[in-house]
């Protein structure tokens, strides 16, 4: 049996490391979870006392500054072998030559993570473990990639347990699920032509679970964690539409909770808004990311137009279901007019609940990569601020309007008519009263869009204001 630690410094349920977590303890290997808080020492006494084999962060970009200080801080008094997981070391797996860092898992850990702990148990060598890089005596081993999960059904049930079992704090009425893996959009801006890159000649990039399978989950959370709300956490739910509608006709009658859901406008026609209305979902989030239609289809390559927004919008309104927008500002190359249009045509559709979010562009993306290469950064990709609500490192001789916007964007959306003086609000330096009116609306729009409790929100939401959106990484 091999002794396997997941650390973090967000109080958060991670389904990947959830996911994980069931394949090590389904093949006997034992898990723990460590979220680490103000008192570092303590977690680490305490991931001391577990005596792990392996200690495993998953991280994103900018928040991997924080695994790797922690990470050098534990290994001076735990014995161990240190993974890096999720989507920096997946884009960004130059990672592994820190000295802190032993091994790193590109993309899908199910099977990567449970052939390393049979080979720690066995004490077999895991240098040529598939999906991961592995240094070995200072060098670095660079494996291919397995082929990726095919039948998601064979996946254990995410081991709920992990977060909660340990951190009751976490409970929450709402809980994510996935129905399928894969998106076959190429936006400039996420990941995924990367991803496809990466898996070229390994298996279909989407992929879904059966209905039933995902049916089966769902009532077993409900049935032991009193689960109120569904939170479907696929990028794209609505992609197969055969698939969504045997899932609205089952769960609308085995389950019949209210759901929440991600779709696009250029996928969503009204028999769709419709079937989805019938089985419960109440709040639904879209992508409008940029008002200027050319930003959004030309250098964002999102292949949606102003009309699909509108209508998606006048359908969702028709059945009743409220909801959120994803925004960005800060773009590449983006006026202050153009910004200005994001705001306005969100106005104009009526957004229930408006996400608006600084560009940040991520290694690994094509959109990084153009910004890099034209020379529009004013920081490093890996150094700059986690946070993409707090600052921007895009060049524009509207920077500081373009920021403070960003924190101002719900206003404007929700009060039109407050526009003229948000207009002249933007020119003053960033201050903390930006700050605290955006954290403010986001925490209105979390609140209502996610259909959750004032008191679940607040046991969280305070627990992860400082690394969520005042962070620097470090």
């Amino acid at each position: 049996m091999a002794r396997v630690a997941f650390v973090q410094n967000m109080a958060f349920e991670y389904l990947g490391v959830m996911y994980i977590s069931a394949m090590l303890k389904k093949h006997g290997h034992k898990v723990e979870m460590f979220i680490v808080g103000k008192n570092e020492e303590k977690t680490i006494e305490e991931i001391s006392s577990f005596k792990p084999d392996l200690v495993g962060f998953p991280c994103t970009t900018g928040v991997h500054r924080w695994a790797l200080k922690f990470a050098g801080k534990m290994k001076l008094r735990v014995p161990c072998k240190v993974i890096f997981g999720g989507a920096h070391a997946t884009y960004f797996p130059e990672v592994i030559n820190d000295p802190q860092v032993d091994i790193i898992c590109r993309s899908e850990g199910e099977y990567a993570a449970l052939e390393i702990a049979d080979k720690i148990d066995r004490g077999s060598d895991i240098s040529d473990t598939l999906n991961c890089w592995v240094k070995v005596n200072g060098l670095v081993v660079k494996n291919d990639q397995r082929p990726l999960v095919e039948n998601l059904d064979e996946l254990p049930f995410p081991d709920r347990e992990l977060y909660i079992g340990k951190y009751p704090y976490l409970k929450r009425s709402q809980k994510a699920f996935i129905g399928g893996r894969g998106c076959p959009f190429d936006c400039t801006f996420c990941f995924n032509h990367a991803l496809i890159k990466l898996y070229k000649g390994k298996g279909k990039v989407v992929r879904y679970r059966s209905v039933d399978n995902l049916i089966a989950e769902i009532k077993e959370v409900r049935d032991r964690y009193g689960l109120r709300t569904v939170y479907m956490q696929d990028d794209t739910f609505i992609l197969n539409k055969k698939w969504v509608a045997e899932f609205a006709e089952k769960y609308k009658r085995e389950v019949g909770l209210p759901f929440v859901c991600l779709i696009r406008a250029d996928l969503a026609d009204e028999e769709m808004i419709k079937k989805l209305a019938e089985a419960g979902c109440k709040n639904v989030f879209f992508g409008v990311e940029a008002g200027s239609e050319d930003l959004r289809n030309s250098l964002l390559k999102k292949k949606v137009t102003d009309e699909e927004i509108r209508s998606v919008a006048a359908l969702l309104k028709k059945y009743g279901m409220k909801f959120r927008t994803y925004n960005m500002l800060g773009l590449p190359g983006e006026t202050l007019e153009d910004a200005f249009r994001t705001v306005t045509i969100n106005a104009e559709i009526g957004t229930d609940y408006p996400w608006c979010a600084l560009f940040h562009p991520f290694p690994g993306t094509e959109l990084a990569e153009y910004a890099k290469e034209k020379g529009l950064l004013d920081a490093s990709v890996d150094t700059a601020n986690p946070s993409f609500f707090k600052d921007s490192i895009i060049k524009s001789e509207h920077k500081r309007e373009l920021v403070n916007l960003q924190k101002l964007f719900f206003y404007g959306v929700k009060f039109p008519r407050s526009m003229p003086l948000i207009k002249r609000l933007i020119r003053l330096r960033p201050n903390i009263f930006f700050d605290l009116a955006f954290l403010a609306s986001y925490a209105w729009c979390y609140l209502l869009s996610e259909n959750l409790t004032l008191r679940e929100m607040l046991s969280v939401g305070f627990r992860n204001v400082k690394g969520f959106f005042f962070s620097k990484g470090d």
